[in-house]
This record gives structure tokens, C-alpha cells and sequence, in this order.
């Protein structure tokens, strides 16, 4: 297989992960117009809950998914009915302030727990291989099925359950959906604790890949804000788009340039989007 073909195959791998990553911000916004600068924080904790699992029982982070999942959506719920409720529809600067302050008390708590020594899981197939083309390890693999998994299950929740077009009237105009009889702040709650839900999976995804420590979640929120521009903020299969866009960009530059060059793609390619297409891929198709 060519240089090329390996880049564009492990770019999509890895932007399948990416995309997981970043649902989270994405459904938050859109839904509350809240930017989570706290996503970061859960990302870091959905890893760790993973690594805990696995050096307690050696609990495979995928199977830790049933265990970890209930815990964060309620997290989420209880997140916002005791502090975001409070803050939503007031200035933006007063949630920014807020969950920055979440986010910031999460790491804190990480050190006090973990210390900052760098963590990782352990996996018995962690050195195998699946031959499609090129070597591909079986953790990247294996975590980008999850990955296409958990794109197609929100798909579905969105389009065809009542709880997920009840979330959709309520990111098109909260207002006109509470006449009709939705119970607006219910629906943010549990819309909070599923961006909330959806942010660990992406953490536990990427344990797989990478190791854990408190400042764990910081570039990856990063990351997630230039998918979620990419993707046009509110547009799930948008956001997918952009991640597999960030994750082959990211691939090239680490083949073809330097590792400095690969940390810097998130970042040119943000102020390029915010410059060039401020509506994202979506865009580019009404355009």
C-alpha cells in the first residue's frame, strides 16, 4: 500500500475517534447554545474511570462502557440542575466562567487522585495487528467500530425517537417547542447529560490509544472545537466530516512534516475555517 493510502487509512481511523470526541461539545451547543469548556475535563475522566477499571479488575475499557456511561449522564444531569441551569440564557461569559471553573476543579481533583504521572491501560491484544492492506493495529480497529457504532446509535436516537426529535425542536427554537408541550428545561437536563455521556465515551476511546494523565483533556478539547467549526457547530454528520478531515490532516503532517507540525494542524486549521468558512463543511453543500 502507498504512503498516501496509509495516511488516508489512518486518518479516517483515527478521525472515526475524533468524531466520538467532539458529539458532546457539539449536542451541548447546539441544543443550549452553551459552549462546555468543562468537555475537556470529562474526556479526562471518562479515560481514567477506563484506566481505574482496568487496574482494578483488568476490565477492558470497552467493557467498562455499560459501567461508566449511566454514571456520566447522571453526572451530567446533576451538573446542570445544580449549577448550568442557573447560568443558561444569561450572558455567555457566566457559563464560559462557570464550566471553565468545572473543568478546572476536575483536573485539580485528577492530581490530588492520580497524581501527574502518565497512565496507561492494559490490553492483551494491545501489539496485534489486522492485515487490510497495510498492519493496522487491533485497538485502532476495534475503536474506531465503536466509534462508527456510537455515530450510527445517535443518528438513530436523533431521527427517529421521540426524545431525540424533542432535543432537535428544542435546538431549532426552544421557545415555539414549549407552546407545544415539551418540557424545555427536562429535555435540556437530559440533553446535558447525554453530551455529557457521549464526551466520556470519547474518553474511554481514546485510552485505548493514549496515555492518561490530568492535562489529558486539554488538546483534545481543543481538537474538539476545530471539528465542531469544521463540522458547522450543529450538524452531526458535519462534525464526522471534520473529524475524519482533522484526523487525515493530522496523520499527513506527522508523515510528511514533524510532530510540532502535527500538534499545529488543529489550530490552522480552526482560525483557517473561522477565516474561509465560518459555516463549516455544511456550507460548502448549500452553497
Amino acid at each position: 500500500m502507498s504512503t498516501l493510502a496509509n495516511v488516508l487509512l489512518f486518518g479516517v481511523l483515527l478521525g472515526g475517534v475524533y468524531a466520538v470526541m467532539a458529539y458532546g461539545l457539539g449536542l451541548i451547543y447546539g441544543v443550549m447554545r452553551i459552549v462546555n469548556l468543562a468537555h475537556g475535563a470529562v474526556l479526562m475522566l471518562g479515560a481514567y474511570a477506563a484506566y481505574a477499571l482496568n487496574a482494578a479488575w483488568a476490565l477492558d475499557p470497552l467493557f467498562s462502557l455499560p459501567l461508566v456511561l449511566p454514571l456520566a449522564y447522571a453526572a451530567g444531569i446533576a451538573l446542570y440542575a445544580a449549577l448550568v441551569r442557573h447560568v443558561q440564557g444569561g450572558p455567555p461569559m457566566a457559563s464560559l466562567l462557570l464550566l471553565f471553573g468545572v473543568g478546572l476543579c476536575a483536573r485539580n481533583a485528577a492530581y490530588l487522585v492520580w497524581t501527574g504521572d502518565d497512565r496507561a491501560v492494559t490490553l492483551s491484544y494491545g501489539l496485534a495487528t489486522v492485515d487490510i492492506g497495510a498492519p493496522v493495529p487491533l485497538t485502532k480497529l476495534l475503536v474506531f467500530t465503536i466509534a462508527l457504532g456510537a455515530t450510527a446509535a445517535m443518528w438513530a436516537l436523533f431521527k427517529f425517537t421521540h426524545f431525540g426529535r424533542a432535543i432537535r425542536a428544542v435546538s431549532q427554537d426552544a421557545f415555539a417547542a414549549e407552546l407545544s408541550g415539551l418540557d424545555v428545561a427536562r429535555i435540556n437536563a437530559h440533553a446535558f447529560g447525554l453530551g455529557t455521556a457521549v464526551g466520556a465515551l470519547g474518553g474511554v476511546l481514546l485510552s485505548d490509544l493514549y496515555v492518561v494523565n490530568p492535562e489529558f483533556g486539554s488538546g483534545f478539547l481543543l481538537k474538539s472545537f476545530c471539528i465542531i467549526v469544521l463540522g458547522g457547530m450543529d450538524s452531526m454528520l458535519g462534525i464526522f466530516a471534520g473529524a475524519v478531515l482533522l484526523g487525515v490532516a493530522e496523520t499527513a503532517a506527522g508523515v510528511y512534516g514533524t510532530s510540532a507540525l502535527q500538534d499545529a494542524v488543529s489550530f490552522v486549521l480552526l482560525v483557517t475555517a473561522l477565516v474561509v468558512r465560518p459555516g463549516g463543511l455544511p456550507s460548502l453543500i448549500r452553497s
